[in-house]
């Protein structure tokens, strides 16, 4: 897998984590984010790599910082890593 790849399935995770420990559904997060309908079901399904602004738009909906989103999903990439290389 591409790290590009394992970029977009652990941000599709995260997002999806994190919006449901808001207790929101994917359409109540795209309102909130004022995005198009289908945007968070493509991005939580690795459909679709958001850009910066859209992903913006996203983490203030979810009340995280970008810089912090993208910490946990870098991490989440290095340890997929890291285990990937220790096997």
């Amino acid at each position: 897998m591409t790290e590009r790849e394992l970029y977009g399935k652990y941000l599709a995770i995260l997002l999806r984590l994190r919006r449901d420990e808001l207790g929101y559904t994917q359409a109540e997060l795209e309102e909130k984010a004022g995005l198009a309908r289908t945007t968070i079901s493509m991005i939580e399904r690795g459909k679709r790599i958001p850009e910066s602004y859209t992903l913006s738009k996203i983490a203030m909906a979810l009340g995280i910082s970008v810089d912090r989103l993208n910490e946990e999903v870098w991490e989440s990439v290095r340890e997929h890593r890291n285990s990937d290389s220790s096997t």
